[in-house]
């Protein structure tokens, strides 16, 4: 890990992963940063979406640290494949590790989970690999699974394997209807235009991981938790990922934003949402912490595991 840097200085540095395969995590360091966002990226995006966010969160004092997934962005791996849930898990473990080690005593880490992003914090949460003192869901993918295809049918996606491949059915205008934006997405190469069945596989397993675990604990100290979200969203069932949400931190407090496409930081409300979460990071730890997460030591599991408070 890097020492502090000016706002707006993007940096990328590697984590090596328990495999040997080399992650990317992608910062935007302040100096003396008053809080840190730790970023988990959506299922076509990557860090390097961040270009905007990064540096205008770190403008507003705020760290961001981002790990690109891996087989996604710089991050080492197939294109678009995940090996095993265990292993996705444990390499996001691995990176935040590395980002509370960069701030020992320091300021507040934030999660933030954004569309596909948001079911994999909510799996790492579950197990309890990571204990953030705040948690962002944003327009989260949380039971999307179950909501197209049922139970069932997310246990059938669960026995998939391979790298065969399969094109991913999202319209780029779900995301942003900024022209601007659309033309980045278009001429971004690594953006991820085809998943493997082992990626599916992938997902169904940490979605039965939080919607088949125990709800997320209630007897530690206080971590607010906040759903953040567009009024309409093409791309996800948001009263499924609210009604998903409930039941495993009834508590958490939403964030309704005034625009009509899945990403806001590619929208016109997108400096509002850098305010918004800005002042969500700063505060995260402190008094106004209302939802109780649990708060385990981050640590790797073995091959196949599952941490505290999960279910297989």
């Amino acid at each position: 890990m890097t020492e502090e840097r000016p706002a707006g200085v993007h940096r990328v540095e590697t984590v090596t992963a328990a495999d040997g395969i080399p992650l990317a995590l992608h910062q935007w360091v302040p100096e003396n940063p008053e809080a840190a966002v730790f970023y988990v990226h959506g299922l076509q995006s990557h860090a390097g979406w961040l270009f905007e966010t990064g540096p205008e969160l770190a403008r507003r004092r705020i760290a961001v640290y981002a790990p690109d997934r891996r087989g996604s962005g710089a991050s080492g791996g197939p294109r678009g494949h995940l090996d095993s849930a265990a292993t996705t898990l444990d390499d996001y473990a691995a990176a935040f590790a590395a980002v509370r080690a960069a701030h020992p005593g320091g300021p507040p880490i934030t999660a933030v989970g954004q569309s596909f992003g948001g079911s994999l914090l909510a799996a790492l949460l579950t197990t309890g690999r990571i204990a953030p003192d705040g948690v962002v869901l944003c327009a989260p993918a949380l039971g999307q699974q179950q909501a197209r295809h049922g139970r069932d049918g997310v246990h059938r996606m669960r026995a998939l394997h391979g790298l065969r491949t399969s094109p991913v059915t999202l319209k780029d205008e779900d995301y942003t209807g900024e022209q601007r934006y659309l033309s980045f997405m278009a001429n971004d190469h690594a953006m991820l235009r085809q998943v493997t069945d082992g990626f599916r596989a992938v997902m169904a397993e940490l979605e039965l991981l939080y919607t088949e675990g125990a709800p997320w604990n209630t007897d530690r100290p206080p971590v607010p938790v906040h759903f953040a979200r567009p009024e309409r969203d093409a791309v996800i069932n948001l009263d499924a990922a609210r009604a998903t949400l409930a039941r495993m931190c009834p508590h958490a407090v939403d964030a309704h934003f005034d625009a009509d496409r899945h990403y806001l930081e590619f929208s016109p409300v997108r400096d509002q949402f850098w305010d918004w979460l800005a002042d969500v990071a700063a505060g995260a730890g402190g008094a106004a912490a209302a939802t109780p997460l649990p708060a385990q030591p981050v640590r790797q599991a073995a091959p196949g595991a599952v941490g505290p408070g999960g279910r297989r």
